[in-house]
């Protein structure tokens, strides 16, 4: 990986544990209909995506308003705790003293920002890439990704794309730059991938040792 200058991450599941607020939040929107469902279940189908789950309960349970009233819960998230994983700000801050760039491209909107100042962390990105942004496609679009590299000089061997989902390498596969999964514990899945972390920790000691 020390190779690797120009780091893109993913941001829901990968740098700050959103799930267990936006599975409540889901579960909450549901419930006003009389439905539910697990958690482990609901998990399994945002691994594919958030918007992806949304869909299918919406159908599941007749809902067509799903996604409106999910949002109305999941305003709570500016006040909510939400943590960063262990190790993410040593991993950031070790990427830049190597002389490298971080980068986020999320298919979330710019409701990351207040989340990433509580974090401590929004400081540490060159640049961020949400939803909100109009002119660009979302994963796993690479169009993102193609143009970070086309902007900061990155190229196939010295970009990465993280991220815990598949959509998240999909986009760096389409760019055919270099990726590298986080396993989600909860909902292991093991794509093909250029690099496999189990957490930042090891993710660090990767970055540290040449």
């Amino acid at each position: 990986m020390h190779s690797i200058k120009h780091f893109i991450w993913d941001f829901d599941g990968t740098l700050m544990d959103t799930y267990p607020n936006v599975i409540r939040y889901l579960r909450l929107g549901m419930q006003e209909c009389g439905h539910d469902a697990p958690d482990v279940e609901i998990m399994e189908k945002m691994m594919t995506t958030i918007g992806y789950a949304i869909r299918y309960y919406s159908e599941k349970f007749d809902i067509p308003d799903l996604k409106e009233r999910y949002r109305k819960y999941s305003v709570q998230e500016a006040t909510d705790p939400i943590r960063v994983f262990p190790c993410v700000p040593e991993v950031l801050r070790q990427i830049r003293k190597m002389g490298g760039y971080n980068y986020i491209f999320t298919n979330r909107g710019d409701t990351i920002y207040p989340i990433l100042e509580r974090a401590g962390i929004e400081n540490e990105f060159t640049e961020i890439v949400t939803a909100d942004s109009p002119q660009f496609a979302m994963k796993p679009a690479p169009d993102v990704i193609l143009y970070l590299m086309e902007k900061y000089g990155g190229n196939n061997e010295n970009t990465v794309m993280i991220g815990d989902r598949v959509c998240d390498l999909e986009s760096a596969y389409r760019a055919g730059c270099k990726t590298c999964h986080l396993l989600t514990p909860s909902v292991p899945q093991y794509p093909d991938c250029d690099f496999r972390v189990n957490d930042f920790t090891e993710m660090l000691t990767h970055l540290s040792n040449p």
